[in-house]
């Protein structure tokens, strides 16, 4: 396989995960539980956008709009009718809950859709050549929002009040309520950007592929992987533990293991070895455990402070 083909494979996997791993990594930093039903979230906005898209006709980038916004609210009213009363029990039974309803969601999905596949009304892509690889303009489309979509939050982070009152929440919530910040419109709009973001990722993972039920369950375990590898709480460490995950998967696959364990033709211990495509988590989970053994906070993960 050519390595651009390669470089550009790993850009768009990390891409949908950067995604959604800023999204959950930035619940998980206000609130301090692991949200399994996160991913359902990026399902849910592929099925909504399939409905404009292709049910009532719309065009594709309406209906992602609508999609996305849509999927935003949902998380704040997930937020206020399940997770805002579970708030002050162990952050375990939270979690547990958000698997409830990851599960409930995704049958959900299939009890009205379906569950055979279904794909947006944007026609076949042909690809581009590019120094011997091939891109759809779908793809790069992808990519261009994902950048897009990484700067703005920067900005909104860095620039605009509201999200500097996300930051100081993050660090300290009582000493931001003590400053004026409310905490409950800050938790609101943390639920609001997560699930806009998981929103948009759904969209394009449903663009760059198809639209199926069990399209969150595919992606939850590669999401938490490349946000624990990048440090939990921390969306910068979900943007580089995403591109990380992403080439390591990609480039995992493209390796002849046999001719490293052989040193490259000294010995002939063994025969020409390749990992499957099927096996791309046990190379995930495989990183995941080394970083996690050498740094157990991740690679951009804060140190807990001791109350």
């Amino acid at each position: 396989m050519n390595l651009i083909q390669i470089i550009i494979d790993s850009l768009i996997r990390a891409s949908i995960l950067c995604t959604l791993g800023i999204g959950l990594t930035t619940v998980y930093d206000i609130l301090k539980f692991a949200n399994f039903a996160h991913v359902e979230l990026a399902v849910a906005a592929a099925y909504i956008g399939f409905f404009f898209n292709v049910t009532l006709g719309w065009n594709i980038f309406i209906s992602a709009i609508i999609a996305i916004i849509l999927t935003g609210l949902m998380g704040i009213v997930f937020d206020q009718t399940i997770f805002k009363r579970l708030r002050s029990v162990n952050p375990v039974i939270t979690m547990i809950a958000s698997f409830g309803l990851a599960i409930a969601l995704r049958n959900g999905f299939r009890a009205i859709w379906g569950p055979r596949p279904k794909t947006f009304a944007i026609g076949l892509q042909k690809p581009i050549l590019f120094l011997g690889a091939r891109i759809t303009m779908v793809q790069i489309l992808l990519l261009g929002i994902t950048v897009a979509s990484i700067i703005i939050l920067h900005l909104f982070l860095h620039r605009t009040k509201l999200g500097k009152s996300l930051r100081a929440t993050s660090d300290n919530p009582n000493l931001a309520q003590a400053r004026g910040i409310s905490t409950e419109t800050t938790i609101k709009w943390t639920w609001f950007i997560a699930g806009a973001l998981a929103g948009l990722a759904g969209i394009l993972y449903g663009l760059e592929t198809q639209i199926e039920p069990d399209m969150g369950f595919a992606l939850i375990i590669p999401v938490f992987c490349a946000t624990i590898l990048g440090g939990l709480g921390n969306p910068y460490g979900a943007m580089l533990g995403a591109l990380a995950l992403g080439l390591a998967e990609n480039f995992g696959i493209y390796f002849n293991f046999g001719q490293i364990i052989n040193l490259g033709g000294l010995l002939h211990l063994i025969g020409p070895l390749w990992i499957p495509t099927a096996y791309k988590s046990t190379i995930a989970f495989s990183i995941l455990i080394i970083i996690l053994l050498a740094r157990p906070r991740g690679i951009l993960g804060r140190k807990i402070r001791k109350e």
